[in-house]
């Protein structure tokens, strides 16, 4: 927008095609050319896979008391506090048995200590729709793209839950580049991050296993909330495209972010910065605000990373 210092990418989502117009995949598919075990719609190996880890992630000391020769928690007690007979329980942890219903999902939710995200995850593993995201032209909403406007002395932008930029501030821009010359699939922070190593290069190279963790608990917190084709061709072309997502997709981790500190490479040097994760009206839509953090110089970097791009500017 002439004279805001804010730059608008515009994203067309069609109803039934993914990013670079492949078809969409029909729904409950997840991770095509992996679900053998889908019956009735229910991927069983997934839900299995996904029982076992919960079960081994939840510390006995949170639960039971006593010595364990092995963490987590026994079959025997997951029944227990699920309220469902042990028999059940392990048929389901080996995928010999059918759909499993949403009082049960929920009960076993609640017994393996699971996240909002990991409760998703599981309905959706047993079949249990998730509300769907309507295909659409996706814009800046006016609510986030006000407060976007304010922003002049930290880096910020408008992205969706997949990753694509709509809109960025000029510190935005001169921090981590013009995001509106990306197309295709290449829009998608998501995919660039696991099919680009340039896109690594902004963060520090200690911190770039957790950022890469962290995305991938991201996106399939995503893929829960939301069951458009966009999401799962999302999914289904890094599985395809990167042997690293696949294999960290397949730890089944789900984590919603909020604020995390980063270590990021500006024109001036290393920031250190808060990344704050912030939506309104739809949790579709984020605007992602980066603040110094305290007893760092991160906010006179940031001060000089802007009069460099004024300076910029003023010779275009």
């Amino acid at each position: 927008m002439p004279g805001c210092g804010v730059r608008r990418a515009w994203i067309d989502h069609v109803p039934g095609r993914g990013p670079c117009g492949r078809p969409g995949l029909s729904r409950g598919e997840v991770l095509p050319g992996r679900n053998r075990g889908r019956v009735d719609g229910v991927d069983g190996d997934q839900l299995a896979q996904f029982l076992r880890m919960r079960r081994a992630a939840v510390q006995p000391a949170d639960a039971v008391g006593g010595l364990r020769r092995v963490a987590g928690l026994r079959r025997e007690e997951v029944a227990e506090r699920a309220g469902i007979s042990l028999d059940y329980y392990t048929r389901l942890e080996q995928n010999r048995t059918s759909r499993p219903s949403a009082q049960v999902v929920a009960s076993l939710a609640t017994a393996l200590e699971m996240t909002e995200p990991q409760r998703a995850h599981l309905q959706r593993l047993a079949d249990h729709p998730v509300q769907p995201v309507p295909s659409q032209v996706l814009e800046p909403e006016p609510a986030l793209f006000r407060v976007l406007e304010q922003l002049t002395a930290v880096p910020a932008h408008i992205m969706t839950d997949l990753g694509e930029t709509l809109a960025q501030n000029r510190l935005s821009v001169a921090l981590f580049s013009d995001a509106s010359r990306y197309t295709g699939a290449s829009r998608s922070t998501y995919y660039r991050w696991f099919t680009d190593p340039a896109a690594r290069e902004v963060f520090t190279k200690e911190t770039r296993d957790q950022e890469t963790r962290a995305r991938v608990a991201d996106l399939r917190a995503t893929l829960v909330r939301r069951s458009d084709a966009a999401a799962r061709d999302l999914v289904a072309q890094l599985l395809r495209e990167s042997r690293e997502f696949e294999e960290l997709w397949a730890a089944h981790e789900v984590s919603a972010r909020f604020t995390q500190r980063k270590r990021v490479v500006g024109p001036t040097g290393v920031l250190e910065l808060y990344a704050q994760f912030l939506s309104a009206g739809s949790a579709h839509q984020i605007l992602v605000v980066f603040t110094p953090a305290d007893g760092t110089d991160a906010a006179e970097r940031l001060r000089a990373i802007g009069e460099l791009s004024e300076s910029a500017v003023g010779t275009d």
